[in-house]
């Protein structure tokens, strides 16, 4: 049977997902890939529900967001799937979440895929600790509304994480349309976090050949507990809090099919 891969998207309500997502399916995708989307409840409920995609072979679908408790679930059986994140939850929460899911499913992670809603970032600072966040499992950062933003203000941010050799890849999103969705969706890895990395990757051999990790030195791959975002304290909160976004996003103007 051939690979099926799942696709998560990052991104906060009001940023460009829905024109983004639809981009990469329409024109991402051969024509002859069935292809399924997933919206939590909470963003299809903001004025709009169907994303704008023409392509033949995707359906779209909702999933419900309680939390990272109750966790994600998403009925998938498509050739190849995207989770969008609920757009004003915790992407710690989410990404921990979706990480759960994925080890029960049949799926290999294509790409972790955050949209940046660039405008609003520049106008609110604090989006910027919660986009840390994001970008941190992203292999791909698609730059969306920069129309209010100056140039010096993208190479700034993107600076931000080129500084510390982050490896993913920054995309410019023009009027709701990439330059290359097929080249967004290769599957290769380019993010810093290694929580989805393969565990036995990072297995380092004693003297005498025998399997040995130094747990000082051992990487966070496969495991929650060892990534930066997703450590907890010894009273369950997260060691690095974000802050909460909804009274920063949530109005009458932001919704998913308006992004």
């Amino acid at each position: 049977m051939s690979e099926r891969f799942v696709y998560l998207i990052l991104g906060s309500r009001g940023g460009g997902r829905s024109s983004v997502v639809s981009d990469l399916v329409d024109f991402g995708l051969d024509s002859s890939n069935g292809s399924q989307v997933f919206i939590s409840e909470d963003d299809a409920a903001h004025r709009e529900s169907v994303l704008p995609i023409r392509h033949a072979l995707c359906e779209q679908k909702r999933y419900l967001w309680k939390g990272a408790d109750e966790g994600v679930i998403v009925e998938a059986s498509s050739e190849t799937v995207f989770v969008v994140a609920d757009g004003i939850s915790d992407p710690a929460d989410f990404v921990e979440a979706f990480f759960n899911w994925l080890q029960g499913s049949d799926y290999e992670l294509g790409r972790i895929i955050t949209i940046a809603d660039c405008n609003r970032i520049q106008q609110e600072r604090k989006l910027l600790q919660w986009y840390d966040c994001c970008i941190h499992f992203s292999d791909v950062v698609l730059l969306s509304n920069r129309s209010e933003v100056s140039s010096k203000w993208i190479d700034e941010f993107q600076d931000r994480y080129l500084k510390d050799y982050y490896p993913c890849l920054f995309v410019f999103v023009k009027k709701g349309r990439l330059p290359n969705p097929s080249l967004v969706l290769e599957p290769e890895a380019r993010r810093i976090s290694k929580l989805f990395d393969e565990a036995d990757e990072y297995v380092f051999l004693d003297d005498e050949d025998e399997e040995e990790v130094d747990e000082e030195d051992e990487p966070a791959a496969g495991d929650p507990s060892k990534d930066p975002f997703l450590a907890k304290l010894g009273n369950g909160r997260r060691s690095l809090a974000l802050p909460n976004i909804r009274n920063l996003i949530v109005s009458e103007d932001d919704t998913l099919a308006g992004d």
